[in-house]
């Protein structure tokens, strides 16, 4: 389809070739031929030389016939003298160039004379893609007035193309209409006076309007809109253009959008993935837009034995689209849960779905229910979708739209969600590899990304040159805080040796641990380093951000929740640190509250379904137990108290950060270092008590049991050969004659 412009165009003078200037360095040949021509003609020079590059272009004209045009460069030195063939007519043409001629610059009207609307979109076509490209002429101005003139000539009064919303500073979303019959879009381009482009984001076909046109979306740049500045549309067989009408003043997106009352949710969706695919502005735009204009939730609801079902978690990433949530189908209807994309197309999960038993609250009573849980890799996006929509698929065709309600667009809320997907007793290897996996992944990545830099508070003057840096995470609970600093306080190795940093993890307690660390400092006098997080990162970023201000080569990284048993523990386990080529890491003995073993070492083991575990030797054993007083060599040994070379530390990167809140990061970190040749060891003459996991138990994400199987599945995939190389040394199952300690057995 074209728009036709009224027809006063000039003929070429006779049938021989006409030789015109395209731009600076460019020729254009126009010859009217008066059959069709089937096949490109030669254009060769008479004395051998290479005329390259050239670009030929046959168009159609309404009389039967054909215009030839041939694009070629400018000859610089020499005349150039070109033989012109005409195809299967048998027809010959000489034409000499001389370099310094003076050539008529070419006229719209000869391009545009009596050619087809095929032809008319054939010609915009090449002078908008492959011409430009060529003989890079997009900065052309005199290719550019040539474009303008070709355009303005084709329509005489174009439909207009007008801004509706800004949707960011630069960026317009932009509305026209289009014939129905006008097809699918291929391209659009903006063509102004100083300068043509190709829009980088696809048309957004929407609704048809009663007249039967389509309402049309783009997004166009602000300044490109000034005035003259048109916009081509070009479709298979179809060409349309619109003159852009600049606005001075235009609403924002999200307030454009609360005017249209029942908006095209399509149309929503894709503006947000434009804004995704934009700068860091952009995608801010896109989550504002999201939270300001949020969708209706929708789910199905049965009756009478039909199906319903709902989608309670939706998560699209850079990686992926997660969903999740439940249906009943009493009488067996649904076929499946499909996706759409952000242009409304439905995509079927491949293998990525799973299906597992669950129940539903309905009607004020639990009913049996199927739970599910899907990942489609190619639907993704820059900027969290909080409302990706899915459709029930029955067996008879029929489809039934669900919109979940707004999902988080906090980073650590929608890890806290997709961590409570599935019920861990339904979780397994191929769930989390090929669903949660991929998308707490780009979460977790993202998460921390955000985190700001740290605060540090120094409290007192701090310890010049100190031997060891005594590292402590801190999140929420500060039950231990007291008891701890004074355990520090009265341990003379430490007053002389050690430096004390404090890193905390809720950054909403600053103001109240300063103040607590304050008057600890002012009741023992020792000083005291606060490290006061940007937001929450996790138990390994908080160790790493505490080793980067420590200053001494020695790093004792301990949790919140442990206590020393005696003075001169850590001047014990600094003597047992060979140089950095031999031990690396020792750890000591700890004991839960009642005496009992908590942690002789650690190993590695699976469990009854495969899965590698971490092992704490002889957990639960008396403290004296005989083996759990051997010093020795072990696998590994756990964060909550190590001591290790700040060099080692720094040369393998520190703690791994893509764990998830703390766990699995402390024997990842051992492997890494063994995996440097180093070797780790266990102190038993150093003792502390460790209240276990009364620091992290706060984390609601945690305890559902999701977290800690994403983390083993993560150190397994890490790890699973150095893992099973220890299993058949036997490392797990040291064999070691009762030693008498102290009297007891």
């Amino acid at each position: 389809m074209l728009e036709l412009a009224t027809s006063d165009d000039r003929q070429l003078s006779g049938d021989m070739p006409e030789v015109c200037r395209l731009t600076p360095d460019t020729l254009i040949l126009i010859w009217n031929l008066p059959t069709r021509l089937w096949t490109v003609p030669k254009l060769e020079a008479r004395d051998g030389r290479k005329v390259s590059p050239q670009a030929t272009l046959r168009l159609p004209l309404s009389d039967g016939g054909t215009r030839l045009l041939r694009v070629i460069p400018q000859p610089k030195d020499a005349p150039l003298s070109l033989l012109a063939e005409a195809g299967t007519l048998g027809r010959q043409e000489e034409i000499i160039i001389d370099p310094e001629g003076d050539f008529d610059p070419v006229d719209a009207y000869m391009l545009l004379g009596d050619v087809t609307p095929a032809g008319r979109l054939s010609l915009l076509s090449a002078m908008l893609g492959a011409w430009a490209s060529m003989f890079r002429m997009r900065r052309s101005r005199s290719y550019t007035q040539t474009l303008n003139r070709l355009v303005a000539r084709i329509v005489d009064e174009p439909q207009r193309a007008q801004p509706v919303a800004r949707i960011s500073e630069q960026h317009m979303l932009t509305a026209t209409t289009l014939p129905t019959a006008f097809g699918g879009i291929e391209g659009t381009y903006v063509v102004s006076p100083t300068g043509f482009w190709r829009l980088t984001n696809a048309a957004h076909e929407g609704r048809e309007t009663p007249h039967g046109a389509k309402q049309t979306f783009f997004i166009a740049e602000r300044n490109g809109l000034e005035n003259g500045a048109y916009l081509v549309i070009t479709g298979s067989r179809a060409l349309a253009i619109r003159q852009l009408e600049p606005k001075s003043t235009l609403p924002s997106l999200s307030r454009w959008w609360l005017a249209q009352g029942q908006a095209d949710a399509d149309l929503r969706e894709y503006t947000i993935a434009a804004l995704a695919r934009g700068d860091a502005v952009s995608r801010k735009a896109a989550l504002e837009f999201q939270l300001r204009c949020p969708l209706s939730a929708q789910r199905v609801t049965g009756g009478g034995g039909l199906p319903s079902g709902e989608i309670d978690l939706a998560v699209t990433t850079a990686r992926g689209t997660l969903i999740g949530g439940w249906y009943r189908d009493p009488a067996e209807m649904v076929g499946g849960v499909d996706v759409l994309d952000h242009t409304g197309v439905e995509h079927k999960f491949e293998a990525h779905f799973y299906r597992y038993a669950g129940s539903v609250a309905q009607e004020d009573k639990t009913v049996p229910a199927t739970g599910f849980i899907g990942f489609h890799p190619e639907i993704k996006s820059q900027v969290p979708i909080l409302q990706p929509r899915s459709i029930l698929r029955l067996t008879s065709g029929s489809r039934h739209l669900m919109v979940p309600t707004a999902q988080p667009a906090d980073l650590a809320e929608a890890r806290a969600r997709i961590l409570r997907a599935v019920p861990p007793q339904h979780l397994n290897d191929d769930i989390m590899e090929n669903c949660l996996a991929p998308v707490i992944g780009d979460v977790q990545q993202k998460l921390l990304g955000s985190i700001g830099e740290p605060t540090v508070i120094d409290i007192g003057t701090q310890r010049t040159e100190p031997s060891v840096s005594i590292i402590v995470p801190l999140y929420r609970v500060l039950d231990f805080l007291r008891a701890q600093v004074g355990a520090f306080a009265c341990d003379p190795w430490i007053s002389r040796h050690c430096e004390l940093i404090y890193v905390l993890d809720s950054p909403e307690q600053a103001e109240q641990v300063e103040h607590l660390l304050r008057g600890l400092y002012q009741l023992y006098g020792v000083p005291l380093r606060l490290v006061v997080m940007a937001r929450n990162g996790g138990y390994a970023r908080a160790c790493n951000s505490g080793a980067a201000v420590a200053t001494a080569d020695l790093l004792a990284m301990l949790n919140s929740d442990i206590i020393p048993h005696q003075a001169g523990w850590l001047g014990t386990m600094a003597t047992r640190m060979g140089g950095v080529d031999d031990v690396a890491v020792v750890g000591p003995k700890l004991l839960f509250e009642d005496g009992s073993l908590q942690h002789a070492g650690m190993y590695f083991a699976r469990n009854e379904r495969g899965q590698w575990l971490n092992h704490h030797y002889y957990k639960g054993m008396p403290g004296r137990y005989g083996d759990a007083c051997i010093e020795r060599s072990v696998p590994a040994v756990t964060g909550a108290c190590m001591l290790l070379h700040r060099g080692v530390f720094e040369d393998v990167d520190g703690f791994s950060e893509d764990y998830v809140i703390g766990d699995y990061e402390d024997s990842d970190l051992c492997l890494k270092i063994r995996a440097r040749g180093f070797d780790i060891r266990y102190v038993p003459d150093a003792e502390l008590y460790h209240f276990e996991r009364k620091s992290i138990s706060t984390h609601s994400d945690y305890m559902g049991g999701v977290a800690t199987q994403y983390n083993a599945w993560l150190h397994a995939r890490r790890w699973d050969t150095q893992m099973t190389e220890f299993s058949l040394q036997g490392v797990s199952q040291p064999a070691a004659e009762p030693v008498t300690v102290g009297g007891v057995l």
